[in-house]
């Protein structure tokens, strides 16, 4: 086994573990922003209209960042199909 195909298998351990590591996490950042949704009565874009610039900051580094968008897209087909809506 050659050097680069080491380094390529050892990133794509990495990124799998970083996926493993954080898909419970954005599931439940998923679920908290429905939740306060929910609570305030607000529609889906109001959510984030309404956010002080810094919370909003943070929500689109965590949902737009490349290393965790795989995570991203998992908890969110876990949580529609644990949540359909009737």
């Amino acid at each position: 086994m050659d050097g680069f195909s080491f380094y390529g298998l050892l990133v794509a351990a990495v990124l799998f573990v970083i996926t493993l590591v954080m898909i419970p996490v954005q599931y439940r950042y998923i679920h908290s922003m429905e939740e306060e949704r929910e609570k305030k009565k607000h529609e889906h874009g109001e959510v984030y209209d309404k956010m002080p610039l810094g919370e909003e900051f943070l929500h689109m580094n965590s949902q737009i960042n490349p290393l965790f968008l795989p995570a991203n897209l998992i908890a969110y087909l876990i949580y529609k199909a644990k949540h359909k809506r009737k």
